[in-house]
């Protein structure tokens, strides 16, 4: 089955991204540690990854360097930072890193819903969810 990989330490921001995606109707698996969200990457790969930069166990750009090697590189799941950290510098260094996109929090809710409908089409409610 598809789903969409969150990985994200402060629950109320991972409960609000929940809430945004729910009409998408696609699962969202969510971890507060990086590692683990890792662990699982790697055995069930997401169809797209939502990555938190400020992780309690390992920094988010380090670990989107890791999952990017491990999942095959440009082939791998598209991952998208969502951060707090804001700025041209920010989001040029998580393109650097190995992300897709970049979203800073706080986000618009629509805007977030745009792309991930834009990195991974097949997600969408339209279509059936394997």
């Amino acid at each position: 089955m598809s789903y969409i990989l969150l990985v994200e330490d402060d629950l109320k921001n991972a409960d609000l991204v929940m809430h945004v995606l729910k009409p998408l109707e696609v699962p969202v698996r969510h971890f507060v540690r990086g590692l683990e969200a890792a662990q699982v990457a790697r055995k069930e790969r997401p169809a797209l990854i939502l990555m938190d930069f400020n992780l309690p166990d390992i920094d988010g750009r380090t670990l989107t360097l890791m999952l990017k090697k491990q999942l095959g590189g440009v082939a791998s799941p598209p991952i998208v930072a969502m951060t707090a950290r804001t700025g041209a510098t920010e989001a040029r260094l998580a393109e650097q890193f190995g992300c897709s996109a970049f979203v800073s929090k706080p986000f618009k809710p629509e805007d977030l819903i745009d792309l991930v409908k834009k990195l991974v089409p097949t997600l969408t409610s339209d279509s059936p969810i394997e």
